[in-house]
């Protein structure tokens, strides 16, 4: 089997996973990522794979709008070995932190919901990099550890709507 048998393969496994419930989607997510992973040989994935595998699936803040808005870009989608790792850690992004349309930075990129987990404190953070806390105004004084804003995190902090 070729290379781009393969490409299309997950791609549509990441199709059939985005018509399935949470968590079966979320699981399936985590095969996804470790096939992809392997088939490019790259290490992108593992942040989405420890999140996936470490949280219960119930606190992961997908949004139905999410779920619709991937669906069809991969239904759109015509597999590249050039763009594949891309496009699934963009869809990785969106489904699985909270994010709200019409919540962007200045440059008008996309804020996506995270925890810093050295100071537990949530912040969101563009695509351009801006970071924003939510909780309160912090010094930053060193770089924060990523992790997902948690449903529980989120609802301390904002109003969190139209989840999964």
């Amino acid at each position: 089997m070729n290379f781009n048998t393969h490409l299309e393969r997950n791609k549509l496994a990441v199709i059939s996973a985005l018509s399935s419930d949470k968590s079966i989607l979320i699981g399936e997510f985590i095969i996804i990522l470790k096939n992809s992973a392997s088939l490019l040989k790259i290490d992108n994935f593992s942040f989405w794979i420890n999140e996936l595998q470490n949280i219960d699936h119930s606190e992961i803040p997908m949004t139905k709008h999410a779920v619709v808005d991937t669906q069809k870009l991969w239904s759109e989608y015509s597999s590249s070995r050039t763009t594949f790792g891309n496009i699934l850690l963009d869809t990785c992004e969106k489904l699985f932190t909270y994010w709200q349309e019409d919540d962007l930075c200045s440059t008008q990129g996309q804020f996506y919901y995270y925890k810093d987990k050295n100071t537990n404190l949530v912040f969101k953070q563009s695509v351009f990099g801006y970071i924003e806390y939510v909780d309160r105004a912090v010094d930053i004084g060193a770089e924060p550890q990523f992790g997902i804003a948690l449903v529980s995190d989120l609802h301390e902090v904002i109003t969190v709507d139209d989840l999964y």
